[in-house]
């Protein structure tokens, strides 16, 4: 009688003392002790969701750009360059967002860059293969400054001048060519300059050789005579002559020719001259640097095509 009595109020306070301690670790100040079941919810919730970032690729923007610079394709050569290159960009990011299986997103922003770039380099060689096609005057032969004629120098022979053969055969033809102005001080209302084979001597001073350069004139005449072919460019005007400037020029001349300057590529229309004795008489520097070749020009507006 005596253990059993003593036994049983043990057990009823270790049953009082779990049930405490289970109250204080769960339930103090009124808080139920989530399950495993609680805690699942708990993390599948909508806060939980938001931060489910999927990056975006940064073969996409690349691939945008290089589409957008493309459209310098309508400019230049060197956009259809860009607008090349933008191409191989394009599908390496299409490419490389898909390989990515949903680990990043792009799709959309490579694949326009793609397009861009496809459209650029077509459309902007359509473009220029027509400009170039057409951009030669009625009558006129289309002559490569720097390869036709500067490159082929002049013959010597016993110290006097002589034309390349090919360049002689250009003299007193209507010709089309490219090259770039020249200490040009004046912007507007120019009626002679001198026309260089490249930038080179524009952009880094110098001097140029005979062969190198062009004194392009442009001509006056009577009422009603403009050349035709001078309405083309938006850059030719007519101004009308002083009387001192008439009693220097033929009978009825009474109207001028004027350009205004460019500072890119200009094309130049007209008929090639040459004087192959121009600076015999003077020192040996002059003789290289004098002008020997000429141009009555009809045309002068900035180039369509820069090749």
């Amino acid at each position: 009688m005596t253990e059993q009595t003593l036994d049983e109020p043990l057990s009823s306070i270790r049953e009082i003392d779990v049930s405490v301690r289970s109250d204080v670790s769960g339930n103090e100040a009124g808080n139920s002790v989530p399950t495993s079941g609680d805690t699942v919810r708990w993390g599948n919730t909508a806060v939980d969701e938001s931060f489910d970032y999927i990056p975006v690729s940064p073969w996409a923007p690349i691939a945008l750009c290089f589409g957008l610079m493309g459209l310098t394709g309508f400019l230049g050569i060197f956009g259809l360059y860009v607008a090349f290159f933008g191409i191989f960009v394009g599908i390496a990011a299409v490419l490389r967002v898909r390989a990515a299986a949903g680990e990043v997103k792009g799709t959309g922003i490579a694949i326009l860059g793609l397009t861009l770039s496809v459209a650029c380099f077509v459309l902007g060689t359509v473009k220029m293969a027509h400009a170039y096609s057409t951009e030669v005057p009625d009558g006129f032969q289309r002559v490569n400054f720097p390869k036709d004629i500067a490159e082929k120098q002049f013959l010597y022979i016993q110290g006097h001048r002589k034309l390349h053969p090919d360049v002689a055969n250009l003299i007193g033809q209507k010709v089309y060519l490219k090259g770039f102005m020249w200490a040009t001080q004046d912007t507007e209302g120019l009626t002679q300059f001198i026309l260089l084979k490249d930038n080179g001597e524009c952009c880094f001073g110098g001097k140029p050789k005979s062969h190198d350069y062009i004194w392009v004139k442009l001509p006056s005449f009577a009422a009603g005579n403009q050349p035709p072919l001078s309405f083309r460019s938006g850059g030719m005007t007519v101004v009308p002559l002083s009387d001192e400037e008439k009693s220097k020029l033929p009978q009825g001349h009474e109207l001028q020719l004027t350009t205004t300057a460019y500072l890119g590529m200009v094309a130049v229309a007209g008929t090639l001259q040459a004087d192959v004795k121009a600076g015999g008489d003077g020192p040996q520097e002059d003789f290289e640097f004098a002008p020997v070749y000429s141009m009555d020009a009809e045309l002068v507006e900035e180039a369509w095509t820069r090749f």
